[in-house]
């Protein structure tokens, strides 16, 4: 009885309230009305208002608060809603962001994907991996549950788009949203749910200390943003729209910092997305709203909700197939949920400890790059780096190592193992740490080993400590001092005066003296000169040399201008001291390199020695690269690099390694291996399977409270093992001093024998 005189009453007040400010009626402008209405809504809004406001019946009071909220809220949604995208910000904040949030996947040589190199100015907490191309029943189905009317046809901002397509306008769904508030469930379309996966739970959660206040918030961003996600994806049937959804998909794994499908797939499956079965797939849909976890109390719980959702978005989506309903309801049954992450085949012997800590490891992809790879990926990122500075409109998606990672694990502790026999052979003598266990107060000795193939590629690299400055390579300068003595015409049965030079003298204290024609003093052969560190080539070396035959002692006066030596130091990345000259440097071992660098000028001569007909890559540790075309805001199709460090090597250093000079430095770089000549490194003779193509020793000094003490060792060269050449380099270091009278034997030895293992393998 109420509720019909209340009806009465408001018809009689509408009917009078048209009557008085809208006399006109016509059956053709039904249609129009409500965008009549919204159009002179500044008009008849507040006349509205206060003629029913001005009613005495309470109830008709509180029908007119109800309806003007209501009005209020609309015209609050449709302004959210109605409009261009903000292309200002899509250019400047989110695609900028999203570009800087793509973490690079790593692979190594062998295809087992090692993890992700997330971007360093970015929360680590938002990496995500580019997925190339997205499974075609996941998608289905994730847009079946949470979006089915979503098509990318409506390019419409203004109010005749909802005319056009009222379930879907600008990435929303006008009516499903306030039908899904009615009904008390989510009404958020996958445009919204992009926003909010975007910037994150935890953004929206920070903004006020109101739990409530920060859901409006939320809300509304998503409501307001949902048209710069939708018109700036929507191009090509949503195939780029497809694609954000799925690497800004919610974490998937629990503890996992890189987001997505890939590595959902990676860690969950053991698979890249698109070799993902039908039932993976599925399974892989309902992650996209319930986070996997691999231990815990919620492991079992999680898996059973998983399955169960999986089994329901089966039935309804495939209502009219039973059959397939059945297949996949079976396949969903029989799954059972790993407790633990999937890794490659090749690493399960190297896993963590069963505890939460381990598998937490494992299962980040970002983590775990840096426990297989470990310090070898900064490498990786310095390579990186310089592939950006070369091809700035160019997004690395993934990368794929020259090592095999398994190997060089195995490798790792090999040397680990070498540096502990080390540590305790040497004992007192000692004064670093080489084995990094930190049991004491010795500080820690930098080491970095390394061996490269004839391609160029990084097979086996240990590195630990400060690798990355530049130090002094000691005798190793002597290897570029050959270039210089070969190229003027010496030959390999030279000798060599050992004059004075400014008070400065050898490693055993001789400081030389005068070299006179058919005097046999202070005059070494070119393999002795080479073989022991003892006798140094002095600054006349670059100035004469001596021919000894039957005849007697003949003194050649021929000169190395510096601008030949300017030029190996060039070609072969050497840094020089500008308050020394270039002669006073080779001679002396005081010429300047990172360990890395002169890996690159080893590997180069080995090139130039022995591999002059092939085509010349220089040493590094990228095999090979995936990038995309940033233009326009937009990422294009790109491509594969496979041929990165192809390089030139110039004519006029080509020209220098002519046969004589590579018949002196094959003959003279050997004799320090080589016992006739008390080489440095005649101990490495007894290891075997190996043939030495060429090899130097270095040792640097320094004197610490009135004692000399050794600084660093270094070895590099190249050796043969089973018909393939190999270049290496080993360095100890350390700034204060490794220790007193460190012998190569006690302490290189050890770690080439674990080199020429490794290859004989």
């Amino acid at each position: 009885m109420y509720s019909s005189h209340i009806k009465s009453l408001l018809e009689e007040k509408l009917w009078l309230f048209q009557l008085k400010y809208s006399p006109f009626y016509a059956e053709w402008m039904v249609a129009f009305l409500p965008f009549i209405w919204l159009i002179t809504m500044p008009y008849w809004l507040p006349k509205f208002i206060f003629y029913f406001m001005s009613e005495k019946n309470p109830l008709v009071k509180v029908f007119t608060v109800g309806v003007v909220s209501l009005v209020l809220l609309l015209l609050l949604y449709l302004y959210a809603i109605v409009g261009e995208p903000d292309q200002q910000k899509w250019k400047e904040t989110i695609f900028k962001s999203h570009l800087k949030r793509i973490a690079i996947k790593i692979y190594d040589k062998t295809d087992n994907m090692i993890g992700g190199l997330v971007n360093r100015d970015i929360d680590i907490n938002r990496g995500i991996f580019y997925v190339e191309s997205v499974p075609t029943l996941y998608w289905d189905i994730l847009k079946f549950r949470e979006d089915k009317n979503l098509n990318f046809n409506n390019d419409k901002t203004g109010l005749m788009g909802i005319w056009k397509n009222p379930r879907s306008f600008n990435g929303v769904d006008p009516i499903g949203i306030p039908n899904a508030i009615t009904e008390r469930r989510g009404g958020s379309t996958l445009s919204q749910q992009l926003v909010k996966n975007f910037y994150g739970q935890e953004y929206f959660d920070t903004q006020t200390p109101l739990k409530f206040l920060n859901i409006l918030l939320r809300k509304w961003k998503e409501l307001n943003e949902a048209k710069i996600f939708y018109h700036n994806l929507r191009t090509n049937n949503g195939e780029e729209f497809k694609r954000w959804i799925a690497m800004y998909s919610p974490s998937l794994v629990s503890a996992g910092t890189i987001y997505g499908i890939e590595s959902a797939s990676a860690i969950v499956f053991g698979k890249k997305p698109r070799n993902l079965t039908e039932t993976e797939q599925i399974l892989l849909s309902t992650m996209y709203k319930s986070t996997y976890y691999f231990h815990g109390k919620a492991h079992d719980k999680k898996c059973k909700y998983i399955k169960k959702w999986s089994k329901g978005d089966i039935k309804r989506y495939f209502k009219n197939n039973p059959k397939k309903v059945q297949e996949l309801t079976k396949n969903i049954e029989s799954w059972s949920c790993i407790d633990k992450p999937r890794v490659p085949f090749a690493f399960y012997k190297d896993m963590l400890s069963e505890d939460t800590k381990g598998r937490l490891m494992i299962g980040n992809p970002n983590g775990r790059i840096w426990n297989w790879a470990g310090t070898s990926t900064s490498i990786l990122r310095y390579e990186m780096d310089r592939y950006r500075e070369k091809y700035p409109n160019h997004l690395v998606i993934e990368a794929k190592m020259s090592v095999d990672i398994p190997k060089n694990i195995t490798f790792k502790k090999d040397i680990d193992k070498a540096l502990k026999k080390i540590e305790n052979s040497l004992g007192s003598r000692l004064y670093v740490d080489l084995d990094g266990n930190a049991t004491d107060d010795k500080k820690q000795a930098n080491i970095w080993v390394s061996v490269v193939d004839e391609d160029g590629e990084i097979n086996y690299i240990y590195k630990r400590g400060n690798t990355s400055y530049k130090r002094r390579i000691g005798s190793i300068s002597k290897i570029f001092e050959t270039i210089a003595l070969g190229n003027r015409g010496d030959r390999w049965n030279y000798y060599y005066c050992n004059e004075p030079f400014h008070g400065l003298h050898n490693s055993d204290g001789n400081r030389g003296g005068e070299c006179k024609k058919n005097s046999n003093n202070n005059i070494y052969s070119a393999r002795a000169v080479l073989g022991a560190s003892k006798n140094l080539p002095m600054r006349s070396a670059f100035d004469k040399y001596v021919i000894k035959n039957e005849r007697g002692i003949e003194i050649v006066e021929d000169r190395i201008e510096n601008e030949k030596l300017q030029e190996i130091y060039n070609s072969f990345n050497l840094s020089h001291d500008k308050n020394t000259s270039l002669k006073y440097e080779l001679s002396f071992g005081l010429t300047n390199s990172t360990p890395f660098n002169l890996q690159k000028a080893i590997h180069k001569l080995t090139h130039l020695l022995y591999n002059n007909g092939s085509r010349y890559k220089e040493a590094h540790i990228t095999k090979s690269l995936k990038y995309k075309i940033i233009k326009d805001e937009r990422l294009l199709k790109g491509g594969k690099e496979s041929s990165l460090y192809l390089k030139t090597i110039s004519l006029k250093t080509r020209e220098m390694f002519d046969a004589n000079t590579k018949t002196y430095m094959k003959t003279v770089l050997k004799a320090p291996i080589s016992p006739k000549f008390h080489g440095t490194l005649r101990s490495f003779k007894s290891i075997g399977g190996f043939e030495t193509l060429f090899i130097k020793s270095g040792t640097t000094d320094k004197p610490v409270n009135g004692e000399t003490l050794t600084q660093s060792k270094w070895v590099a060269g190249a050796i043969r093992v089973k018909g393939k050449n190999y270049s290496f380099v080993i360095m100890v270091d350390n700034e204060h001093g490794i220790g007193k009278r460190v012998g190569h034997y006690a302490i290189t030895r050890p770690i080439f024998h674990e080199i020429v293992k490794a290859l004989n393998r």
